[in-house]
């Protein structure tokens, strides 16, 4: 097999697990055989992408060293390892990934991971993209007002490593079971929004709109509407209260007086979304990305 390949792509190369692999400029399969091959990106169109990975299975390359921890997420997102791996005892666990993005590809890794594991409580799981990005994923098992607030901690790793540094912060998930799905569409994302937005720390929140500048897929769609509107999703009264409220520019009488209740009842539901989602719609960025999303959800329930 590695023969007849090497006839179609002559920029076919193989390499050991051990060694360091050029992420950049190649994609790394692994054979039936269990060889591990790259070909040059240049050389491969995306049909021919696809084609390999019927028969070819795509090889993730992370830079050593990684934790026990790191080596099961690996396995997971990019070796189809069973998720159950990563609930220990557990019932679930409640996970976000955060990608991560570094003007400097000579970054000294270790530093990077050493000031990343000195700001949690915890050894949190980082995995390299390549030289300079990657993604590290947070596992919360407490309350979700108690985790690290990156926009504080981008100052400092800025100036510990006089670069750059970009952040996309992503959604708190549980469902283990679609991480390897939610771990690509989080790095679609910062792609999708980097060219638009040039904060240096932005949520998936304020990424929505941004979102819709593109068509989307049906995984999108999901995973959107899911981010978004959370344990609200399947409270249709809820929701409508919500889009009343927006569609009354945000004005508590006059959306009260449009749904036939009474201001304070109106003003509980809002409360109470606002509580389940953690996203402020009194507040422009939160309604704007709400509002599109019920949107996109109605849009959706049609088809």
């Amino acid at each position: 097999m590695i023969e007849k390949l090497k006839e179609i792509f002559p920029s076919m190369v193989e390499a050991n697990p051990e060694e360091m692999m050029d992420t950049e400029f190649y994609e790394w399969y692994k054979t039936t055989e269990n060889k591990i091959v790259g070909i040059h990106k240049e050389e491969m169109t995306k049909k021919e992408e696809l084609l390999l990975e019927t028969f070819l299975t795509p090889y993730y390359v992370n830079h050593p060293p990684v934790t026990k921890r790191e080596e099961d997420w690996i396995d997971v997102l990019f070796h189809q390892g069973n998720p159950k791996k990563l609930l220990s005892n557990k019932d679930d666990i409640k996970f976000r990934f955060v990608y991560f993005s570094l003007s400097d590809d000579n970054v000294d890794q270790d530093a990077f991971r050493e000031a990343i594991h000195g700001l949690f409580p915890y050894q949190v799981p980082i995995i390299w993209e390549n030289n300079h990005e990657g993604m590290i994923i947070e596992e919360d098992f407490r309350n979700e007002e108690d985790m690290i607030s990156y926009s504080e901690i981008i100052d400092v790793l800025m100036s510990d490593f006089y670069m750059k540094v970009r952040l996309f912060v992503g959604p708190y998930s549980n469902e283990i079971k679609h991480s390897q799905a939610f771990y690509g569409w989080i790095k679609q994302c910062f792609y999708d929004v980097y060219p638009y937005n040039k904060q240096v720390v932005i949520n998936y929140v304020s990424a929505v709109p941004y979102l819709f500048l593109k068509p989307l897929s049906s995984q999108s769609t999901s995973f959107i509407i899911d981010s978004i509107l959370r344990d609200t999703v399947n409270e249709e009264d809820l929701l409508q209260t919500i889009r009343i409220f927006l569609e009354c520019n945000s004005n508590a009488t006059f959306a009260a007086k449009k749904l036939y209740m009474h201001r304070n009842s109106l003003q509980y539901r809002v409360d109470k979304f606002i509580e389940k989602t953690g996203i402020d719609v009194k507040q422009f960025e939160g309604a704007l990305s709400v509002y599109l999303t019920l949107l996109l959800k109605q849009n959706s329930e049609k088809k």
